[in-house]
């Protein structure tokens, strides 16, 4: 008997996955985290990954309340908009706010920006704001896909 989710559990789950691969691969190079030891670092990585979800399920929610649940379920142009708006909205508020509270620092690497006096930088700008979209997308589509007898 296949394991059946519901279409909240697909979009955390695939923002688990789609933000586990993007934090591993930005955290290499793109933060401040070489001095840190391995213990701190794997916590904070976890975490990380962890909280993404959670922003994963605010951004769809806050798109849902938006535009209706409707336009979600059916990823339509409307959907799209409301989350990659609320998306870039969340990314720029939650990585000024962890900025200014010096939660993390950047590597030189890190493309930056200047929001209200704290640089924040662009790889978490573009994760919080594509990577809820493309979670819903992902959960919508493998829920539409025929089913086997």
């Amino acid at each position: 008997m296949p394991l059946r989710l519901s279409f909240w559990s697909k979009i955390a789950a695939w923002g688990f996955l789609l933000n586990m691969i993007w934090e591993f691969g930005q955290c290499l190079f793109l933060y401040d985290m070489w001095s840190w030891g391995f213990w701190r670092g794997a916590g904070w990585m976890w975490g990380a990954i962890f909280g993404d979800v959670l922003i994963v399920l605010g951004v769809a929610a806050f798109a849902r309340l938006a535009v209706g649940p409707a336009a979600l379920d059916r990823m339509n142009w409307r959907a799209w908009v409301s989350l990659l708006w609320v998306g870039l909205v969340a990314s720029i508020g939650l990585e000024w706010a962890a900025r200014a509270l010096g939660l993390w620092g950047y590597s030189v690497w890190m493309p930056t920006v200047t929001v209200l006096g704290h640089t924040v930088g662009l790889s978490p700008i573009v994760q919080v704001t594509m990577l809820p979209a493309l979670s819903v997308a992902l959960a919508q589509r493998r829920s539409q896909e025929p089913r086997d007898s």
